[in-house]
């Protein structure tokens, strides 16, 4: 985190002040991971898990809540039996009445029920030939309430939620390594890019070198009016690269400062990558690690809980199911306030519910059926994953084992077409070598640069895939977590 902190400082210090960096392929990944919009996307779609978590955490807790309704005034006709003279007769009616209530709830996951203890007060004040002040209080009630015995919601989400929370970790960080897959492609494209321009520039400066001195030798008559074109035609040619990598560059630089939310007039200069460690990657330790840290495992599992949770509910939902609310307690009622609470009587209350089903033709039966139908397609989901992501952990260990050995022989390359063009250069200024031979070794060594600039990112690429597949560092042989992604979302 300071790591990243630090660097965040230098990026707007250095925008400000030059409107230039210079930036690691490091620097770069931890940029992404942490400023780009994608990195902001994913971050919100964690702290969106982290925050239901949060909730189903807290509903494990109890809770206290109070109900307050301060004024109900209440003036209307009300019909009224008149004794005297037998007959209904309407009379006005004026109230005032006030409540407060406070309530105890606490969950209790065993049985799929809530225990609650409440409290209340109630007043009332008629208004007219009758007024009146009654005060209705409720020290306490306990009771417990359960709305469907077989079947436990509560059960199945201290099995799933748990899992959920667990998933959106491991999808963050696979999120924040696809990220950095992204940045790395894009870091070796710019890369490449200005490597093309440097080289256009030094093969410009190398070709009217040699064009003079073709002109030179052309005038001697130590070689031809076809080779001396030639040597202009390189000329023209150099000076289209220039033109046609500053295009290149111009684009590739606008998408890596956009990526990284940087402002798009920011002029950056890459630091290519020293070269990397040789490490061989274990089949079995890799498989090992996405086993454990792959979210899409996690995800299929979900679905299988899931399937098993309906399936659990349709199946007791078949039979008889049964509902109970029960509360025992005391509640007085009196004109003063002080009596309310004196002498309380015994509150107790009592309610069974009970569903049978008895003809249904067959719907239940159907539901069932198709719930546990579901739950073995979650199941052969699950096993056709797995060995997916098998298959993909072991062809993506397989090409990453090779990649090393491609740069390094792709810097050998480089280093010896560097040699032989520098050497057909000199050749050529001593009239022993002509111009199709010098041609070709400078065709060579370009290639050999791209060639060469490739390579690491197909290796930087390869290593970074391999990481998302298992949330392991094989270099720092260290798992990878939420602090590490450069995404501190837990606050």
């Amino acid at each position: 985190m300071k790591k990243k902190f630090f660097l965040i400082i230098f990026v707007l210090i250095s925008s400000v002040a030059t409107a230039q960096l210079r930036l690691s392929l490091d620097d770069v990944i931890a940029l992404a991971k942490d400023s780009s919009l994608t990195a902001f996307r994913y971050k919100n779609m964690y702290l969106a898990n982290y925050w239901n978590f949060k909730s189903f955490k807290a509903q494990r807790l109890p809770s206290l809540t109070l109900d307050v309704q301060p004024v109900v005034y209440n003036r209307q006709l009300v019909s009224r039996y008149d004794s005297e003279n037998d007959i209904d007769i309407y009379r006005q009616q004026k109230s005032y009445a006030a409540s407060a209530g406070l309530t105890l709830t606490q969950n209790f996951d065993p049985l799929g029920g809530t225990f609650y203890v409440t409290t209340s007060l109630d007043y009332l004040r008629g208004f007219g030939d009758n007024t009146f002040n009654q005060y209705t209080a409720v020290p306490f009630i306990i009771g417990y309430r359960h709305n469907s015995f077989g079947f436990n919601q509560f059960k199945w989400d201290r099995k799933i939620e748990p899992l959920k929370f667990e998933k959106a970790k491991l999808e963050y960080l696979y999120n924040t390594e696809l990220i950095a897959i992204q940045a790395v492609q894009y870091f070796f494209q710019l890369a490449l890019s200005q490597a093309q321009y440097d080289n256009a520039v030094i093969q410009k400066d190398k070709c009217d070198s040699l064009y003079l001195i073709g002109q030179l030798k052309y005038n001697i008559a130590s070689i031809t009016k076809s080779d001396l074109m030639t040597l202009e035609l390189d000329v023209l040619n150099a000076q289209n690269s220039i033109a046609t990598a500053q295009v290149a560059v111009r684009r590739d630089m606008l998408r890596l400062t956009s990526y990284l939310g940087l402002d798009r007039n920011t002029q950056l200069q890459l630091i290519l990558p020293e070269k990397p460690p040789n490490i061989a990657i274990n089949y079995n330790a890799a498989i090992e690690m996405m086993h454990k840290n792959s979210y899409m495992i996690l995800e299929k599992m979900q679905s299988v809980s899931e399937a098993e949770m309906n399936l659990d509910r349709i199946r007791k939902s078949n039979r008889v199911s049964a509902g109970i609310s029960a509360s025992v307690g005391y509640n007085q009622e009196a004109e003063e306030l002080k009596d309310a609470y004196r002498d309380p009587m015994r509150r107790d209350v009592i309610s069974v519910s009970i569903s049978v089903p008895l003809v249904d033709w067959g719907v239940r039966k159907g539901q069932k059926n198709q719930a546990a139908n579901a739950l073995d397609i979650a199941k052969i989901d699950q096993a056709q994953k797995m060995d997916e992501l098998e298959q993909n952990v072991i062809n993506t260990v397989a090409e990453f084992n090779t990649r090393y050995d491609l740069l390094i022989t792709a810097e050998e390359s480089l280093r010896l077409a560097k040699a032989v063009y520098e050497q057909n250069i000199l050749n050529f200024q001593n009239g022993s070598c002509d111009i199709t031979t010098l041609s070709s070794s400078q065709t060579r060594l370009l290639n050999a640069q791209n060639q060469y600039i490739t390579s690491m990112r197909d290796y930087w690429s390869c290593y970074y895939e391999i990481r998302s597949q298992t949330l392991f560092d094989f270099i720092s042989n260290s798992p990878l977590n939420i602090d590490a992604a450069y995404g501190d979302v837990r606050f």
